[in-house]
C-alpha cells in the first residue's frame, strides 16, 4: 500500500472513530436528559406564582437539580378527577381554606412524611397529618387612595361599606358566598366572635340592603386591584396580596383596610398518586423553612405558620402580613369546618339570590 493510501486510510479511520464516539456520547446524553425530573406545583397563579418561583422554585432546583413547574388554578375538583382517574399531574397541590379538609375527607392527599417535613416549629393549627399552611392571607377591603385623600371619608368597616348614604362610591364584592356572608353579618352588627355558625337568613337579609349598590360582582382575583387602578370602583373586597404586590412595585393609589377582613389559609399537600412523592415532600419542607417562607412573603405578603419567618421580614412587609398581631387582632379567622359542612347549601342559596 502506498504511503498516500495509508495516510488516507488513517484519516478515514480517525474520522469514523470520532463520529462513533460522538454518536455514543450523544446517545448516552439522551437518557440523562430524559430522566431529568420536573416537579409540578399547582397553586393559585398570578402574583402567588411569581412569588413562589423566587421563594421555592428556583431554590429547589438549585438545591436538588429538580425543575419546578408552577401551574394554576388551585381547584380541588380537578384534583379529585385526576386521583379518581389515576392520572395525577400535580406533585404538590395548593388547597385553599376548607378545600384542604375536603381533600382529606375524600382521600385525595397522602399523609406527610414527618421525617422530611418537620412541623415541630409551626404554630398550632397550621399543620395536620396531611398538609401544612404555607400561606396565611386575607380577604380585606381595598380602596382608592386618590378618591379618599381625606381618610375620614372612606369606609373603615363593613358596616360603613354597607352605609351608602354616609360613604357614597362605587362598590364591588366577589360573586361568591364565602366571605360575603361574614361581611354581611358584621354589617348587621354581629360581633366577630359570634359570626359562626352563620345565620343564613340574617346574612342574606343584610345582603339585600347592599345588592343594588354593588357595581361589580367580581370573579377573578386580579379584578379588584385592577378596578381600583382604573377608577372603575372606589372600594372593594379583594385578596390582600394583590394589593400588596402593586404597592411593592411603587403603586401608591391602592390602600387596604384590615378591619373585619377574613383570615384564610392555603395549605400544601401531596396528592395520592403524585408522580414524584419523595421530591414533593422535600418541596413542602422547603416551603415552611423560615427563609423561604419569608422570601415568599416579601413577594406577596402571604406567610406560613413558622414564627421565625415573620422575624426575617423587612418592616414594610410586616405591616402587610396577617400574622402580625396588630393586623390579626382586627380580623376574623375563617371557620373552615363550618364552610366544609355548609358550602353546598350556601352556594345554592347564593346562586338563587344573585340571579334575581
Amino acid at each position: 500500500m502506498e504511503a498516500k493510501d495509508r495516510k488516507d486510510r488513517r484519516e478515514f479511520l480517525k474520522a469514523t472513530a470520532g463520529a462513533t464516539a460522538l454518536t455514543v456520547t450523544s446517545g448516552l446524553g439522551l437518557p440523562a436528559r430524559a430522566q431529568q425530573k420536573t416537579l409540578v406545583f399547582n397553586d393559585s397563579g398570578g402574583a402567588s406564582a411569581e412569588a413562589g418561583k423566587l421563594a421555592y422554585g428556583d431554590p429547589f432546583k438549585a438545591e436538588t437539580g429538580v425543575e419546578v413547574k408552577i401551574t394554576a388554578p388551585a381547584v380541588v375538583s380537578k384534583l379529585k378527577a385526576m386521583v379518581q382517574a389515576k392520572s395525577v399531574e400535580w406533585d404538590v397541590a395548593e388547597l385553599v381554606s376548607q378545600e384542604h379538609r375536603l381533600a382529606i375527607r375524600e382521600g385525595l392527599i397522602q399523609k406527610l412524611d414527618k421525617g422530611i417535613v418537620n412541623t415541630a416549629g409551626l404554630v398550632p393549627g397550621s399543620f395536620d397529618d396531611y398538609s401544612v399552611v404555607f400561606a396565611y392571607y386575607s380577604t380585606a377591603m381595598g380602596y382608592n387612595r386618590e378618591k379618599f385623600a381625606d381618610d375620614a371619608k372612606r369606609p373603615k368597616s363593613w358596616a360603613e361599606f354597607w352605609d351608602v348614604q354616609k360613604f357614597p362610591g362605587r362598590r364591588a364584592l366577589r360573586n361568591h358566598p364565602v366571605d360575603n356572608l361574614e361581611f354581611a353579618l358584621q354589617a348587621d352588627g354581629v360581633p366577630k366572635d359570634k359570626i359562626y355558625p352563620i345565620d343564613l337568613d340574617r346574612a342574606f337579609k343584610s345582603l339585600d340592603r347592599i345588592k343594588k349598590h354593588v357595581a361589580v360582582w367580581w370573579k377573578d382575583g386580579a379584578q379588584p386591584a385592577q378596578m381600583l387602578l382604573d377608577g372603575e370602583v372606589d372600594f372593594t373586597s379583594g385578596w390582600h396580596g394583590r394589593f400588596y404586590a402593586l404597592a411593592q412595585k411603587g403603586e401608591k393609589r391602592i390602600g387596604c383596610e384590615w378591619t373585619g377582613g377574613m383570615v384564610k389559609a392555603s395549605w400544601a399537600g401531596v396528592p395520592v398518586g403524585a408522580p414524584n412523592p419523595a421530591e414533593a415532600m422535600k418541596f413542602i419542607a422547603m416551603m415552611i423553612r423560615p427563609q423561604n417562607s419569608a422570601k415568599y412573603a416579601e413577594g406577596i405578603s402571604y406567610i406560613s405558620g413558622e414564627p421565625k419567618a415573620f422575624d426575617l421580614l423587612p418592616a414594610q412587609t410586616k405591616e402587610w402580613v396577617v400574622t402580625n398581631p396588630a393586623v390579626m387582632s382586627r380580623m376574623v379567622v375563617a371557620n373552615e369546618d363550618w364552610w366544609l359542612d355548609n358550602l353546598a347549601t350556601a352556594q345554592q342559596r347564593w346562586n338563587d339570590w344573585i340571579a334575581v
